[in-house]
């Protein structure tokens, strides 16, 4: 009877020690799967190529991006974790913990709307309206409705450059709820350094006043110590002073200056991520082409760039004066990007409608656009 209890007694130690062990094993080798999804502001367009930084005891340990319908998964073990997913500037970040009270190894993180967003300001123009993009994407308070950007007057300081516009176009209606909202225009802002370089981007619309672009170096500045400039079509004056003070044709604009003809074309899109992001969300795309059709009448064509320092987008088919004043037509590019510094730099010779409610397709392109902008000093 001893020697029953005694093999009985011995049995329960092994098989307490043994469970033991089985913890022990189950916290050392077995993961976590993590799942979410990253969304823009707005909760409902996915940003693809977001980065997710795992960061445990202040060091990395994984990274993994987003597809093209902002999806991600992970693999991490018991812990304590930081978890920062960024696209560029945008970004949002949280902490999890995995432990043997989880319900589960599998860790849905649900819908990640990345809600810290950068300092941004937009100057306005009387045929562009990036602010509407803006604004749909999400870059507003919830509370009020108010823009979560600085819009400054770029236009109407200046009545003779209105006077010009008028001359040669008829002047769209801008958007009524995306009014300046700061005491200072585009000119005393180019004028104040300190005030500059509290903006992480800055939007330049087509159709503000350029006369200050010959003989201003506040951009240049700007972006060579790391801000992100936006500018389209009539803004370019700007960026052939930035050609100029960096010494570097990054983009070299057709001349006579203006000299676009076409209102439309089915352009290329020259990147796979581009093109994945616009079909796979939106169905956008015919065989790796989308239509552009935002372009004024008079729209500034650039001849060539750079192609060891400059990202091309999208080229198409279009027609233009050339310098004999001849009407000619061949496959051009229409959308850039490129660093100058610690910043970099976008420009299109299209832009966004004014007056139109929701994205069009070329909205869709400034949309991505404005996310992968900020990721060119990520």
């Amino acid at each position: 009877m001893k020697k029953s209890l005694y093999f009985l007694f011995l049995s329960l130690i092994i098989f307490d020690c043994s469970n033991e062990q089985i913890d022990d094993n189950l916290i050392n080798n077995t993961q976590f799967n993590i799942i979410g999804k990253v969304f823009a502001p707005n909760g409902l367009d996915p940003i693809s190529k977001a980065k997710i930084s795992i960061i445990s005891d202040e060091n990395g340990v994984q990274e993994t991006t987003s597809d093209f319908k902002g999806d991600f998964s992970i693999q991490l073990d018991y812990g304590d974790y930081e978890l920062i997913i960024n696209k560029g500037l945008f970004k949002e970040v949280f902490s999890i913990s995995l432990n043997e009270q989880s319900d589960s190894f599998s860790f849905d993180l649900g819908d990640i709307i990345l809600g810290q967003i950068p300092n941004i300001g937009v100057v306005t123009g009387h045929y562009d309206n990036i602010q509407s993009i803006l604004y749909d994407i999400g870059l507003v308070n919830p509370d009020d409705d108010s823009v979560l950007f600085d819009i400054i007057d770029g236009v109407n300081y200046n009545r003779n450059n209105i006077e010009n516009l008028k001359h040669n176009h008829r002047l769209k209606q801008k958007n009524d709820g995306l009014e300046t909202n700061v005491d200072f225009n585009f000119s005393e802002l180019l004028n104040d350094e300190s005030l500059l370089n509290e903006y992480d981007i800055l939007f330049l619309n087509c159709g503000l006043n350029t006369e200050e672009a010959e003989t201003s170096e506040a951009l240049f500045n700007f972006v060579n110590n790391g801000g992100i400039l936006y500018a389209t079509d009539w803004a370019y004056p700007f960026l052939e002073k930035i050609n100029e003070l960096s010494n570097n044709d990054f983009l070299t604009f057709q001349q006579p200056y203006q000299s676009g003809e076409s209102l439309e074309t089915q352009a290329t899109i020259l990147s796979s991520e581009l093109n994945d992001w616009l079909s796979l969300n939106f169905n956008l795309t015919i065989e790796n082409t989308v239509f552009i059709d935002e372009f004024l009448n008079s729209w500034q064509v650039v001849e060539s760039y750079n192609t060891n320092s400059v990202i091309a987008w999208l080229n198409g088919f279009v027609e233009y004066n050339n310098a004999d004043g001849e009407l000619v037509g061949e496959e051009k590019e229409l959308a850039f990007t490129y660093i100058v510094g610690d910043g970099g730099v976008f420009y299109s010779s299209f832009h966004t409608e004014n007056n139109e409610q929701g994205f069009s397709c070329v909205d869709r392109i400034m949309e991505y656009m404005v996310f992968e902008l900020s990721t060119l000093i990520d």
